[in-house]
């Protein structure tokens, strides 16, 4: 018997998971550089446009929106080690279910008077969109090769 001479290269040694990671760390940085910016921002114009009411709204949403952006690039470091198409899947479903669960938060806090609705709502979307962005431009930023060879 002879030993495969090229066998398949460990999981942790395949091209693609040092490239996703990388990709990964690269989106996170600049996707959180981009969401404090914009966290700061909403912040302030709550407490000058609608007082303490638009303070807690902010800080809520402020809070709500970084912490699904951060999931996000979790679950993208979290599949790093699984085929390319097995992280796609897993990018796109957090994707998706950031919006399903940003819904979720906007149609429950909806009619409270506990704080101002428009801030919160606003900075969640304001922090979100920004998250977003950052993850773009750190993507792009990045300069990793879109197809491993």
């Amino acid at each position: 018997m002879t030993e495969n001479p090229n066998p398949a290269p460990a999981a942790d040694e395949q091209p693609h998971v040092r490239t996703v990671l990388r990709l990964a760390a690269a989106m996170q940085r600049t996707a959180f550089l981009v969401g404090a910016v914009v966290s700061v921002l909403a912040i302030v114009l709550s407490v000058v446009l609608r007082g303490v009411p638009g303070l807690i709204g902010a800080l809520l949403g402020v809070v709500i929106g970084l912490a699904l952006g951060f999931v996000g690039t979790a679950v993208m470091k979290g599949t790093a080690r699984a085929t390319p198409g097995g992280v796609m899947v897993g990018a796109m479903a957090s994707f998706a279910g950031k919006f399903v669960v940003l819904l979720v938060f906007l149609l429950v806090f909806r009619g409270t008077t506990l704080f101002d609705n428009q801030t919160f709502a606003f900075s969640l979307l304001g922090v979100t969109v920004g998250w977003i962005a950052g993850e773009v431009v750190g993507f792009v930023r990045a300069k990793a090769p879109s197809v491993d060879v």
